[in-house]
């Protein structure tokens, strides 16, 4: 059994429940600021609950630490977790500047421990069929990628939890670092390096520090073209959806959480439909790790990709020009 520690009861409250249900993991103990989360959480999961972090990385039988905190705030917490000799996992964003990620990147290879970060559209059946086909060539050519999450999110939300959301320093940004992360992390995983982009941002229906609107174009190392629109100001939260296309067919994934598509070429949907994915959640992709040695869907490296294409975003709309990406 690999033993599992959750740190922060917000998201880490769903990441739990996603322990208890995976063979091979085992959830040992739980870490929160507030005692009322600890305490549901602890009645609910069977298992203790502490306010002291060192307290969970003193444990024996915890071998992964699920950093389930506030953006600006992962780095720090997961190299003392790697220091203590634990597996790291984040949840997304790996933390808010490439330079955090490359601390905690370094702490975790020094520690000889994993690093990883929780994208949850990975192991979704689509998305990684559709990933998969792009790595066999079966739509030809990329030619074009583009990622558009249209959300709602009221006033309150960012004022919630201490204020932390839509904050430069603990957020890392607005619409585009906290909801379109993840639709950022699914263009970087079909289309590959970003070599190039050119970024807007605005604010305009937020009281927030960040961007409510963030649109980018990205000229990709493969030479493919792709496109991002993100934003909390819709009416309703209504969807976050993917297009790719090549050569010799393209995929139109309606919802990247639950995977709902349209394919576009001859055969294209026979062959896309056979593809098998073998790991279902983050959980069970660490525990294979873990044991059989297999490689996380998302290292640190790889959740370094998507803060820099983030950061040089950013950059470029402060500077109203096109940049190169940051390596």
């Amino acid at each position: 059994m690999v033993g599992f520690a959750v740190v922060g009861l917000g998201m880490g409250r769903n990441r739990c429940r996603t322990i208890w249900d995976t063979e091979g993991a085992e959830l040992k103990i739980v870490v929160d600021l507030d005692e009322t989360r600890l305490g549901q959480a602890g009645s609910e999961f069977g298992v203790e609950g502490t306010t002291d972090l060192d307290a969970a990385l003193d444990r024996e039988d915890v071998d992964a630490v699920m950093v389930m905190t506030p953006s600006g705030t992962h780095a720090d917490l997961g190299i003392r977790a790697a220091r203590a000799g634990k597996h790291v996992i984040t949840t997304k964003p790996m933390d808010v500047s490439t330079e955090a990620c490359d601390r905690l990147i370094a702490a975790c290879d020094e520690a000889g421990v994993l690093c990883g970060v929780d994208y949850q559209s990975r192991y979704v059946d689509n998305n990684w069929r559709v990933a998969e086909a792009l790595r066999q060539g079966w739509l030809g050519k990329p030619i074009l990628g583009e990622v558009r999450f249209k959300w709602f999110r009221a006033q309150s939300y960012f004022e919630a939890s201490g204020g932390w959301r839509g904050t430069w320093k603990m957020d890392g940004g607005g619409s585009l670092a906290n909801q379109g992360a993840h639709l950022l992390d699914v263009l970087c995983w079909f289309m590959g390096d970003a070599a190039s982009v050119y970024g807007e941002m605005a604010i305009m229906n937020h009281e927030i520090e960040t961007e409510d609107i963030g649109l980018a174009i990205v000229n990709f190392e493969s030479g493919a073209k792709g496109t991002v629109v993100g934003t909390t100001t819709f009416p309703a939260s209504a969807y976050f959806s993917a297009e790719v296309h090549g050569t010799h067919g393209g995929v139109l994934i309606l919802d990247v959480l639950s995977g709902d598509m349209q394919v576009f070429g001859e055969g294209l949907e026979e062959r896309l439909t056979a593809v098998e994915n073998p790991i279902k959640n983050i959980i069970q992709d660490v525990v294979s790790a873990v044991e059989r040695k297999t490689a996380l869907r998302v290292d640190g490296r790889e959740g370094r990709r998507t803060v820099a294409l983030l950061e040089s975003i950013y950059t470029s709309a402060r500077k109203g020009r096109p940049i190169d990406v940051v390596a």
